[in-house]
């Protein structure tokens, strides 16, 4: 094989983690499908419900530290939160199955992003009801609660895409909201 080739297979194998247990991934969920609302924890241990964002769409990244695919994205997903601000949306990052030494160093090096940092603990379980078996895995969810997308792996243009799919979503909703909020209010029925 040659050494581009070599790379690339290494971190395949490295990114797709070893075959669940078949109870894991039996609640896997699917693009208009409500999404599970159970995240995790966040860095000061408050738990962190998708419902609280209702209104705004959630872009979720499944990572762990030991996935180089991971580490690529991530600045970039924070790039997109900081450039969006937090009024339409909100970039939830959930590590999953990491050592808590591991997980701690990488909130360290991540602790200027803007991004939601969530660690899934085995109350939340938000890996297995998503149906979690490779990573990164991104799922986007509209302001009503709903799965519109889904992605495994990165790649620059792949990113490109999702970029451009969070923005038409995010113009639909802006578009939604001053409709709501200049559409005339109903007045007294005569009764």
């Amino acid at each position: 094989m040659r050494p581009a080739r070599c790379l690339l297979f290494a971190l395949l194998c490295l990114c797709a983690p070893s075959a669940p247990a078949a109870d894991a991934v039996a609640a896997r969920i699917a693009v208009g499908d409500a999404a599970p609302t159970a995240l995790g924890k966040d860095r000061d241990g408050k738990e962190i419900d998708l419902a609280h964002y209702r209104g705004k769409i959630v872009v979720i990244s499944f990572w762990a530290s030991w996935c180089p695919p991971c580490r690529h994205e991530l600045p970039m997903l924070d790039a997109l939160q900081k450039q969006a601000g937090d009024r339409y949306l909100q970039v939830v990052a959930i590590n999953e199955d990491e050592d808590m030494k591991d997980y701690r160093a990488m909130l360290r090096q991540m602790k200027d992003f803007s991004l939601l940092l969530v660690r899934d603990t085995g109350k939340a379980d938000a890996a297995s009801h998503f149906g979690i078996r490779a990573y990164p895995n991104l799922w986007i969810i509209d302001p009503e609660g709903k799965v519109v997308s889904h992605d495994v792996g990165y790649g620059e243009d792949s990113f490109e895409r999702i970029v451009g799919e969070i923005r038409g979503i995010m113009e639909r909703e802006i578009e939604r909201q001053k409709a709501a909020a200049t559409a005339p209010s109903p007045g007294p029925s005569a009764g």
